[in-house]
């Protein structure tokens, strides 16, 4: 059994919120560098027929305006991609290769540590 550490998640969320109003460059920089790796690894789960779809991925560079906070956001699919809602949400296909809930299953399994993971990147060492 490995150790793990594990942060007050009231504390790494003030850190955050103060790191993303002092320096939101920093902050939104260390968004995207942990966003990215989520986009790889749903990447890794997206079933490839012709490989269009896993090639969709994007993830938009940081938003500092947003009323929400600092965001970024992986998208998947766009025009001649339509297939790529069906591919994600079909929980009955057979899928040689990948999985469906492929952006999904990626997202919710890292929720519990993302903020964690931010944070770690700027420097907090709880």
């Amino acid at each position: 059994m490995a150790d793990e550490v594990r942060f007050d998640a009231s504390k790494v969320q003030a850190f955050l919120m103060t790191e993303a109003r002092i320096l939101p460059q920093r902050a939104g920089a260390a968004l995207y560098a942990e966003t990215l790796i989520e986009q790889k690894e749903s990447m890794r789960r997206t079933p490839v027929l012709t490989g269009a779809a896993r090639a969709s991925h994007e993830t938009s560079l940081p938003d500092l305006s947003d009323s929400e906070g600092i965001t970024c956001r992986i998208s998947v699919g766009g025009p001649g991609l339509e297939y790529v809602v069906p591919l994600h949400f079909d929980l009955d296909a057979y899928h040689a290769n990948g999985q469906a809930l492929f952006l999904e299953s990626t997202i919710e399994e890292s929720r519990p540590y993302f903020a964690e993971r931010v944070a770690a990147r700027l420097g907090y060492r709880g």
